[in-house]
C-alpha cells in the first residue's frame, strides 16, 4: 500500500504532528496460506505475521479456509481490521479446459474479486494464477489461451482488481517470450505479469536477461528455488538450491524495482512426509531477510 492510498483510505485525518510516515522498504515479503492449508485463516496471519513477513497471500482455491465461499463476513472483516497487508490472492486455473470449467473459472474471478474489495476495498489484491496447457504445444494453442486469457483480464477489470500469469516450466507458456507475446496479444489494462525465476531455472536460463525481459511488467516477483531430479522438475524453498539471491536481488535494485516478493511453498514440498508449514515459512524468511537487509532492500 503507497503512503497516498493510506491516507486516503484510512478513514480520518492525519495529525500534523504525527510527522511523515516511515519510508516503505523497497522490497516487501510475504508468503502465503497456500502452504498452510491445515491451518485457519486467523492462525495462518498471525504466524506468518509473527515470523516477519510484511504481508499474506491468500489461497482461493477450493479446498483451502481461504476460498472465498468459505471465508464469511466475519472473517473477511477480522482480516481487514488486522491492518496486515494482502497484496495477493492466490488461484489455480487452466486456459485450455472444457467450456464448462472456463465459465466457472469466470465466476470464481468474480468472487475472488469480490473478496479482495472485502479486504481492501482502497487497494485491493493481485488475483494470480498459472495457464495450463503443456510443453512443446504452443503453437497449436497460443491463439486460444490468449482468446480465453481476454475473458480472464476482463472478468478481473469488471471486478476491479488486477489479474496476475506466470509462465510456468511444466506449462505451454514456459518463457519469458511466450508471456510477453500473451500480454501484449490481450493488451488489457487489468493483466499483468509475475517474475518466477524458478520456472526459467530449469529451462536454463539466467537471472539477468530473463529480469530485463520481465520485470517491467510485472507487479510482484516469486521465489523458490528449483533443479531436475531424475529428470523430473522439483521445486524447493529459496535456499535450498542453487539460486544466488544476492545476485537476485542485485539486479533488481540495479532495474530499480520495487514492491512486493511473494516465498511461494509449492504442492511438492506440502505433501512431503514431516513438512512443516511454520518451520518452512521461517527457513524462508532467514535466508531472504538478511540478503535484502545487506543490499539496503529492507
Amino acid at each position: 500500500m503507497t503512503r497516498r492510498s493510506f491516507l486516503v483510505g484510512g478513514g480520518g485525518a492525519v495529525s500534523s504532528l504525527a510527522g511523515p510516515a516511515p519510508a516503505m522498504p523497497a522490497i516487501r515479503l510475504e508468503i502465503g496460506n497456500y502452504g498452510m492449508q491445515a491451518l485457519s485463516v486467523d492462525r495462518a496471519l498471525a504466524l506468518i505475521r509473527e515470523t516477519g513477513y510484511d504481508g499474506a497471500e491468500l489461497c482461493c482455491m477450493q479446498g483451502w479456509p481461504s476460498e472465498p465461499k468459505l471465508l464469511d463476513a466475519a472473517g473477511r472483516r477480522r482480516v481487514r481490521e488486522s491492518g496486515f497487508p494482502i497484496p495477493t490472492l492466490i488461484e489455480g486455473f487452466n486456459l485450455l479446459a472444457p467450456a464448462d470449467v472456463h465459465l466457472v473459472t469466470l465466476d470464481r474471478i468474480r468472487a475472488a474479486a469480490a473478496l479482495a474489495q472485502d479486504l481492501s476495498p482502497g487497494s485491493p489484491p493481485i488475483l494470480q494464477t498459472v495457464m495450463g496447457g503443456k510443453p512443446g504445444e504452443w503453437d497449436a494453442v497460443r491463439d486460444t489461451m490468449a482468446a480465453r486469457l481476454q475473458e480472464w483480464a476482463a472478468a478481473a477489470g469488471a471486478g476491479k482488481i488486477r489479474f496476475a500469469v506466470k509462465a510456468h516450466a511444466m506449462n505451454a507458456v514456459d518463457t519469458p517470450d511466450k508471456l510477453l507475446w500473451l500480454l501484449d496479444r490481450v493488451r488489457h489494462p487489468a493483466l499483468t505479469a509475475i517474475y518466477d525465476y524458478g520456472h526459467f531455472q530449469l529451462r536454463g536460463l539466467e537471472i539477468e536477461p530473463t529480469m530485463e525481459q520481465l520485470l517491467p511488467r510485472s507487479s510482484f516477483l516469486t521465489v523458490k528455488d528449483s533443479k531436475f531430479v531424475n529428470g523430473e522438475p522439483r521445486f524447493l524453498l529459496p535456499g535450498d538450491g542453487t539460486i544466488d539471491y544476492e545476485r537476485y536481488f542485485r539486479k533488481v535494485k540495479a532495474m530499480n524495482w520495487r514492491g512486493w516478493v511473494l516465498v511461494e511453498v509449492t504442492r511438492q514440498l506440502q505433501t512431503q512426509s514431516g513438512y512443516d508449514p511454520a518451520a518452512a515459512a521461517r527457513r524462508s524468511y532467514a535466508r531472504l531477510a538478511p540478503v535484502l537487509r545487506k543490499l539496503d532492500l529492507r
